[in-house]
């Protein structure tokens, strides 16, 4: 049944507090200190059950780990497409419609997403990103993107400019931070995908409506994310196949 998601269109907006936004930098800072450097290889997507018991509040933090085998791939190729920032609105659709590189100093890079979301209602955001890339040796590559910006459109119908004050509108997201782990090995890569986000928590009244619809998003973003980097890995792939 899909109805009650049109309660979300009014939906009372939400405020993104300085002690949840201390706790979210709490639980990141604990999160970048326990990841390993080689990543997992089961291929599942699975949420870290640690992210449940933040007490953030008025905001929910979601903690999503998956992995996917790059057969054929090099950490030169991986590297390669995800610095292809223009493209990412190919690689990434339909989660991501439109995508630039900002900045680009070394190894570090500044990029803007502009993220779509649709279950009944629609939620576009705009949202920018510092991203990091480092090669400890020549078996693994890591990518750490922290968001910078995060501001959700009023009004998508109309305009994609026009935005709600950052961190007072609907928190469907208000951080996002992405770490990437890849290892060479088995004649190809093996990737490992961490994705920690921030939203608003589930207002009680609401929360049967709510929750699948704020908790899924997630799920079915890293699900689009691995989709996304096997086709972006695979294009270049193709191009170094063919001279280019």
């Amino acid at each position: 049944m899909i109805w009650p998601l049109l309660l979300l269109i009014g939906l009372p907006s939400a405020r993104l507090t300085p002690e949840a936004a201390a706790e979210f930098d709490r639980y990141v800072a604990q999160a970048e200190a326990r990841m390993s450097l080689d990543p997992i290889r089961d291929g599942r997507i699975r949420a870290i059950e640690d992210a449940r018991h933040v007490n953030a509040p008025g905001a929910m933090i979601q903690d999503w780990v998956g992995s996917t085998f790059l057969p054929g791939a090099t950490l030169a190729q991986v590297e390669k497409a995800l610095q292809d920032y223009p493209n990412y609105k190919n690689y990434y659709a339909p989660k991501v419609i439109e995508s630039k590189l900002i900045a680009h100093s070394g190894d570090d890079y500044d990029a803007f997403l502009r993220l779509y979301e649709h279950h009944v209602v629609t939620v576009v955001l705009n949202t920018a990103y510092h991203v990091s890339f480092r090669m400890p040796d020549a078996q693994h590559l890591t990518v750490a993107s922290h968001s910078t910006r995060i501001a959700e459109v009023k009004d998508p119908d109309r305009s994609y400019d026009v935005e709600s004050p950052v961190g007072k509108d609907s928190g469907f997201l208000w951080r996002l931070n992405s770490y990437w782990h890849f290892q060479a090995a088995d004649g190809g890569v093996y990737a490992q995908c961490e994705a920690i986000s921030l939203s608003r928590d589930v207002p009680l009244a609401l929360g049967w409506i709510l929750k699948g619809f704020l908790e899924g998003f997630p799920k079915e973003s890293m699900l689009n994310t691995l989709r996304g980097t096997r086709a972006a890995v695979e294009s270049m792939k193709g191009s170094a196949a063919s001279g280019y």
